[in-house]
């Protein structure tokens, strides 16, 4: 009996135990889109990144953030260099409960889609709300961009 209450109980963990916070998607030689949780083979060049707090795509958020992530949908994109600066910048968004895709700037179609949704010059880290945008890790422009957006200011309990 012990032993079923134990197989249980780690049958249940599982999700927790192996959630993984970044997806890939990609093109392969066939023009079939692919998903995944481990990065594309290397010969790969158009690969999308994103990086998300486990759980946050899920219903039981709360109404206020739901409601912000759909009107005004957050982006990060950073680079492999930059350190410090993009490290706060996710700790800002982690610590306000906002989910949040991550866009890393490693082909030139990152750089693309960067400058696109940014504009030029690239500069790292970058934040898209909606449409409203900041480059470098300015925090009090940040918090100020998300307060707009209708995010709470901190992660709301179960958060």
């Amino acid at each position: 009996m012990k032993r079923m209450l134990l197989l249980a109980a780690l049958l249940a963990a599982a999700p927790t135990l192996f959630a993984q916070d970044t997806t890939y998607r990609w093109v392969d030689d066939r023009g079939q889109i692919n998903y995944s949780d481990l990065p594309p083979p290397a010969h790969v060049q158009e690969v999308e990144r994103q990086r998300f707090k486990p759980g946050a795509a899920d219903a039981a958020l709360p109404y206020a953030v739901r409601k912000a992530a759909e009107n005004f949908p957050v982006t990060l994109y950073v680079t492999e260099e930059c350190g410090d600066p993009c490290d706060s910048a996710r700790k800002l968004l982690d610590g306000r409960g906002v989910p949040y895709a991550e866009n890393a700037l490693d082909s030139e179609t990152a750089h693309e889609a960067y400058r696109k949704a940014i504009g030029v010059p690239v500069e790292v880290p970058a934040l898209l709300v909606g449409r409203f945008t900041r480059k470098g890790f300015l925090e009090n422009d940040w918090q100020r961009l998300l307060d707009d957006a209708g995010y709470p200011r901190t992660a709301l309990p179960g958060r």
